[in-house]
């Protein structure tokens, strides 16, 4: 009896013990809490998150997969640049800001079709030119979404982006389809919003003359900004209503590039002499304000490199971007026509060459300035 009922408790503390071990092995964390899992894994690379940590166990897949997981790893991520080939065999690179002057690189292996857009999110908008469609995808877990064909294709500037609305979490589609009827000109606005059914609302018409001179901007909150030849365009994405301001005569006299540094609008107007200044859009007043003036230039358009050489550095008129307190610009050098990448810092005022940028990136389409360029963040966020 007593035997049996020491076998009996042997066989129990071996049921307990292979109960736990079970219960250990499927949580890989081991004695650390969920919520420091969340935390510790909410700081890592997307694509890390993606490709390998899920695959580790089912407590992380389920918590990878959780929308609050998404959520709290969008908020860590870090801004950075999305690198494009624009010839065969195309190909993509995220080039990661770090801060305190320091950069990573990381191949992205799907090819895209079309050009880039705009990014929000971690999602991509990108068009085709040749056939005007457009496509969604999210470059780290290559979901993908071919839109219904609307735009025109012969547009310099496809004017579409896509956004995502801070009171509801959706994502939208906003498209200008431009026409001209009895010799007027007229912008029809549409919608797409994800999650319904997925096809396109005209909820707006106006008549003008609609040269857009970029891409929208989307710069977060409930502002989208469509710029025309003389107007700004501010549009409300949540009531889908909008506001037209003029655009100053400054803008018009010299070169003007526009694009998003951190949460707001910016431009960069062109000073021939007097160098570049960049100026903030305040979206309540519709008034430019003045953020910078970059006072690097010794001559009309150009920089001299720091060593010996009579190469000149040429800043391209294609390309800028603000994250943090650095404008990164495209530039092209001279006499060679080598393309390259260069930051400046608005608060040091020192321009500095990235030379993260592996040799031979894109099969030598980089050094010849045959890649696009736009801000970006990767995440695992899906529509």
């Amino acid at each position: 009896m007593d035997r049996e009922k020491k076998d009996d408790g042997q066989k129990d503390c071996s049921n307990s013990s292979e109960s736990q071990n079970k219960s250990q092995s499927n949580n890989s964390s081991g004695c650390l809490p969920e919520d420091v899992m969340f935390n510790i894994l909410t700081r890592l690379q997307a694509e890390w998150l993606h490709n390998s940590a899920r695959f580790t166990c089912k407590s992380w897949a389920a918590m990878i997969c959780r929308s609050d997981f998404v959520k709290a790893h969008l908020l860590r991520a870090k801004a950075g640049i999305f690198l494009q080939s624009t010839r065969p065999p195309y190909g993509a690179h995220f080039l990661e800001v770090k801060g305190n002057g320091e950069y990573g690189i990381t191949a992205l292996s799907p090819q895209f079709p079309g050009q880039y857009l705009n990014s929000c999110d971690g999602l991509i908008l990108l068009s085709q030119k040749a056939t005007g469609d457009l496509h969604v995808v999210n470059p780290v877990t290559l979901q993908t979404l071919n839109v219904p064909k609307l735009l025109n294709s012969n547009l310099d500037f496809p004017p579409a982006a896509i956004i995502r609305v801070p009171r509801t979490g959706e994502f939208k589609l906003f498209a200008s389809l431009v026409q001209t009827q009895s010799e007027v000109c007229y912008s029809h606005w549409h919608v797409l919003r994800f999650g319904k059914d997925a096809s396109w609302t005209r909820f707006a018409s106006e008549s003008g003359d609609f040269k857009f001179r970029c891409t929208p901007i989307y710069c977060g909150g409930n502002d989208l900004y469509w710029i025309t030849q003389d107007h700004v365009i501010v549009m409300d994405v949540d009531k889908e209503t909008f506001r037209k301001f003029p655009l100053p005569r400054k803008h018009h006299e010299w070169y003007t590039q526009f694009f998003k540094i951190e949460t707001r609008m910016a431009s960069i107007v062109f000073l021939g002499a007097h160098g570049y200044k960049i100026h903030i859009f305040e979206a309540d007043s519709g008034k430019w304000r003045l953020h910078h003036q970059m006072g690097i230039f010794d001559d009309y358009y150009y920089y001299p490199r720091d060593d010996d050489s009579d190469e000149v550095l040429y800043f391209s008129e294609s390309f800028g971007v603000g994250i943090n307190q650095e404008v990164i610009f495209k530039v092209i050098i001279e006499p060679t026509l080598k393309a390259s990448l260069y930051s400046y810092n608005v608060e040091t005022l020192e321009p500095r060459e990235i030379d993260v940028i592996p040799e031979g990136l894109f099969n030598g389409a980089f050094k010849e300035g045959s890649f696009e360029v736009g801000l970006h963040t990767n995440s695992l966020v899906s529509w």
